[in-house]
């Protein structure tokens, strides 16, 4: 046992419980050591311990960061900037006045305009006529009327008691169209949001699918996180329009990178069984290689569209990371027509991605939708095999004796000179074109041999002569001498 108190030092207690003394090395103290001493930790004060005297100050809990669910940008790269948020107009101070709004029905509703200011159509109105205007609210009935201004109170007070059992489905449409009309539609779904927040869970069997993906869109940060995990769960099973479907994978995305773990788990599950295209879009971006590929699984059994393959061929062609430029090259080769001009471009583009993997991802999928001798796809590739880089021209050239099997003496002859000049590796990938079309070459000349046998056989056997010694046929071509 060290005898720390001799040594004239100030030590103090580390986080990890060792003692640590100014100019003596880290000395750690045994259990039973510490038991002996009994030393004694005092009440906070100030927001430090004190033991045996001597202050010790512990490091508060910082807050949970948001999760990094996207891929790492490649060395050098910067993600793309998002769309900046828009900036929420300065609506500025309410006038100190009553408001008047006209139901369908023709009764004239007061309320103070402060209640109401929100609404980018009041203020237009009361910046024209003044507020001694009154609003018409077509198709809005009485009740609608009450209902919403009893709703948007900020204070609460006369929500006291009400319950989301309490509003028909006819009641709810109007709310909605009202909140629509007075681009108030937010304010009106917050207040909603808080009632959800009350009742949960005992209301949620109650909550229809439209209010739900509605909350969703507009009021998922007033939520609690049991409802919401609840909501994203629920309302991806729910049918909806191809809009409906966009915009909820649009209030989902931001909730995988969620602080709150219960929140971020049910957003990515609802991603994953989402059944739309816009969802996996957003997929191909996770770090995660298992949610990459059931992603662009999902997309190879979907029916493609124009739609989606140009969402496909922005991710290939702009991304900044090349995980992401790897699965949408991937994708392309599985949803793309073959021949698709766009597509051909992409890939072919991306044979000189910086990235191995990309390129050999962006090799694959011309093989698929190349075609065979397509004088565009063989522009393109020759474009790149004619490229300084010997890794470009490697995989271009490979690619080129796939497509282009009618070129054989334009690719043996690029193969030959790259074999001739340039790195070693450049030299094997070289070496391994021309043996591959030596190869296919051997192959052909050996099935051809085997059919022109098969038929001989077949003919002796019925009386007839080899065809190598029968004479010309019906339907042979003429020599000079015919």
């Amino acid at each position: 046992q060290a005898d720390i108190g001799s040594a004239g030092a100030s030590p103090s207690l580390s986080r990890h419980g060792s003692w640590v003394s100014s100019g003596l090395p880290t000395l750690q103290v045994g259990r039973m050591a510490s038991a002996a001493r009994g030393p004694r930790i005092s009440a906070a004060v100030g927001g430090r311990r004190t033991r045996g005297g001597r202050r010790i100050k512990f490091e508060e809990e910082s807050p949970p960061k948001p999760y990094d669910w996207r891929c790492t940008p490649d060395h050098g790269k910067a993600p793309a900037t998002s769309a900046a948020t828009p900036k929420v107009d300065d609506v500025g101070e309410p006038p100190d006045g009553i408001l008047k709004l006209q139901s369908a029905e023709g009764e004239v509703f007061e309320v103070r305009a402060e209640l109401l200011w929100a609404s980018s159509l009041i203020r237009s109105v009361v910046a024209d006529a003044g507020l001694d205007e009154e609003i018409p609210l077509p198709k809005a009935s009485a009740e609608t009327v009450a209902f919403f201004l009893r709703l948007c109170d900020p204070s609460r007070q006369a929500v006291v008691g009400l319950g989301l059992h309490d509003i028909s489905e006819e009641e709810f449409g109007g709310l909605i169209w009202l909140a629509k009309l007075l681009d108030m539609q937010r304010v009106l779904l917050q207040q909603l949001a808080h009632l959800v927040n009350d009742e949960f869970p005992d209301v949620y069997v109650g909550i229809p699918a439209e209010l739900q993906m509605l909350l969703l869109r507009h009021a998922s940060d007033t939520l609690q996180s049991a409802a919401l995990c609840h909501i994203l769960r629920s309302v991806v099973r729910a049918p909806m329009s191809k809009m409906y479907a966009s915009g909820i994978v649009l209030a989902i995305t931001p909730m995988i990178g969620s602080p709150d773990e219960n929140v971020r788990v049910a957003a990515f599950e609802a991603l994953m069984n989402f059944r739309v295209v816009e969802a996996k879009l957003v997929l191909l971006e996770h770090r995660d290689f298992g949610v990459r590929a059931s992603a662009n699984r999902f997309l190879r059994a979907a029916t493609p569209s124009e739609e989606t393959v140009g969402a496909v061929l922005q991710l290939a062609a702009n991304h900044h990371s090349f995980l992401v430029r790897e699965a949408a090259a991937k994708a392309l080769g599985d949803i793309a027509p073959v021949g698709h001009e766009l597509a051909v471009q992409t890939l072919a583009d991306l044979l000189a991605d910086e990235a191995r993997e990309v390129r050999e991802a962006a090799s694959g999928a011309l093989r698929g939708i190349g075609g065979t001798d397509d004088p565009v796809v063989i522009a393109a590739v020759i474009r790149q095999a004619l490229s300084k880089d010997w890794p470009v021209r490697s995989v271009a050239l490979a690619v080129l004796a796939e497509i282009a099997p009618s070129k054989r003496e334009l690719v043996e002859a690029l193969a030959t000179a790259m074999q001739n000049g340039g790195a070693t590796m450049a030299k094997m990938a070289a070496a391994r074109v021309l043996q591959s079309m030596r190869s296919v070459k051997e192959l052909r000349d050996s099935t051809q041999r085997d059919s022109e046998e098969q038929r001989d056989n077949i003919a002796g056997a019925h009386g007839s002569p080899p065809s190598s010694l029968a004479g010309p046929r019906w339907g042979d071509e003429s020599g000079e001498e015919d």
